[in-house]
């Protein structure tokens, strides 16, 4: 294995056995503790959580918010449903999923209204169109957003579910039986496997669901309808906090991997491609985000008809009915204050073009 290879996966592996991945409190004792779980591992798609946490972003609006790793999307419902986690990343799709099958869970601002969900594969197998993954064996965590939207993909593209073998694997050893080349197909978000893909030199073919139709917003931040209507000052803080973070990672790309780095002791030490794999996520994650609501509307924003898409997919393509009617899992009543001038807007999107790959629709 390639030592900076082995380097960054070792991280990861110390990573995903954190449990939690917080900071201790800088400040006041009066602050109101939090707990926020990532849908995933704490790679460089999410850096702009740590940059809030590090930068004091929740500090200031007298909030004390501990970071867990996540084991993916859906594993990221029923606990903030239960009470267990404050607030959770997740992909809007499972969560409307989730919604449909009575848990109690809203949207309260927006990070990826793009979907990087996708089925990636080494170039060398030539898969280019989902009729090609017939005969091959695919890669997924199945507590993933990727494994829940997977039959609306199936079902979306015409293919033959069985003759395609699924490996079910943890996140991190996905991580590395994919860069070892032992699994050379994988379900999984762009940000998080296309990094390690192309720090180990690693060509890559990209199928994203949303190429095929199935449309849909990807990452927000999500509570409990109940702490949305009894705690609003915390939900609009956790809200603003978090798109600030966002902001400043936009606007400084190296420093918010500097900042990542710091709040996690695995990663420090690390080998150059350490900082390189948490690099390409974040631009990737950056990439997902320039969409014109963002732009005219502020960071975090919903836009109604691609949550109704979103809504409409699950019900199509995953057969979960009744999902409830969209205005009923999103309110942008939260967001809007955090946004980038013209001139900051058109620096960055020019800069993270490259990371995402265009789609056809």
């Amino acid at each position: 294995m390639n030592p900076k290879r082995r380097t960054f996966l070792g991280g990861l592996g110390a990573v995903g056995a954190a449990a939690t991945l917080g900071l201790p409190p800088r400040g006041a004792s009066a602050a109101t503790p939090v707990k926020l779980t990532l849908p995933w591992l704490p790679l460089g798609t999410y850096s702009y959580v740590f940059v809030a946490k590090r930068l004091g972003y929740f500090e200031k609006r007298g909030l004390d918010v501990t970071i867990d790793r996540g084991f993916g999307s859906t594993a990221v419902c029923v606990p903030v449903d239960q009470g267990q986690y404050d607030f959770g990343l997740v992909d809007l799709a499972v969560l409307a999923g989730c919604a449909g099958k009575g848990l109690d869970l809203t949207a309260i601002g927006g990070v990826w209204p793009r979907s990087p969900i996708g089925i990636f594969s080494h170039k060398e197998l030539n898969i280019t169109k989902p009729k090609d993954l017939e005969g091959q064996s695919i890669g997924f965590v199945t507590g993933g957003g990727e494994f829940q939207l997977w039959p609306a993909f199936v079902k979306a593209t015409g293919i033959d579910a069985s003759k395609i073998r699924i490996v079910s694997m943890d996140p991190a050893g996905l991580m590395r039986a994919t860069a070892d080349k032992q699994i050379k197909v994988v379900g999984n978000f762009f940000g998080s496997i296309a990094p390690t893909f192309w720090a180990n030199k690693i060509d890559i073919n990209a199928m994203f669901y949303e190429d095929f139709g199935v449309k849909m917003y990807s990452i927000v931040l999500a509570c409990k309808k109940a702490t949305l209507k009894n705690r609003p000052e915390v939900c609009k803080g956790v809200v603003e906090g978090l798109m600030e973070g966002l902001k400043f990672a936009y606007l400084n790309p190296e420093k918010a991997i500097d900042l990542h780095i710091e709040s996690l002791k695995e990663f420090q030490g690390g080998s150059p491609a350490t900082r390189e794999v948490l690099m390409y996520g974040q631009e990737i994650g950056t990439s997902l985000g320039f969409v014109p609501s963002f732009k005219t509307k502020g960071l975090g924003w919903i836009d109604d008809d691609l949550v109704t898409a979103t809504r409409d997919s699950v019900e199509t393509y995953m057969g979960i009915k009744p999902v409830p009617p969209a205005a009923e899992l999103v309110t942008n009543q939260f967001v809007g204050n955090v946004k980038l001038t013209d001139a900051e807007w058109t620096e960055v999107e020019a800069r993270v073009r490259k990371f995402l790959p265009s789609t056809r629709g």
